[in-house]
């Protein structure tokens, strides 16, 4: 059986190891900026999509159905807090 909660810790694993190989890059915020920008999107219109099809939608519904895209906003937000704060120094370390 598919289990929202796992498959959404997964989905914030891959993009918080890819938002901190992003974080290399000397302007990573711009990318992540992009990618929360396309994750809030698709949540918006996944859950507009859900509620149209859907004459009876409970708020458990659309919480499963943004959770997987709200962990990876959450994901993105936490590589950016660490590019902006522990890869200057790494960055720094690998240009010497």
């Amino acid at each position: 059986m598919f289990n929202i909660e796992s498959y959404s810790i997964g989905v914030f694993i891959v993009i918080l190891i890819s938002g901190c190989v992003v974080n290399f890059i000397r302007q990573h915020y711009i990318i992540q900026l992009t990618g929360i920008a396309v994750l809030f999107t698709g949540t918006v219109l996944r859950l507009a999509h859900f509620v149209n099809t859907n004459m009876y939608t409970s708020l458990i519904d659309a919480y499963n159905i943004s959770l997987p895209m709200l962990s990876g906003i959450s994901a993105c937000l936490v590589s950016m807090a660490l590019g902006f704060w522990i890869f200057p120094v790494v960055r720094k370390k690998r240009l010497k």
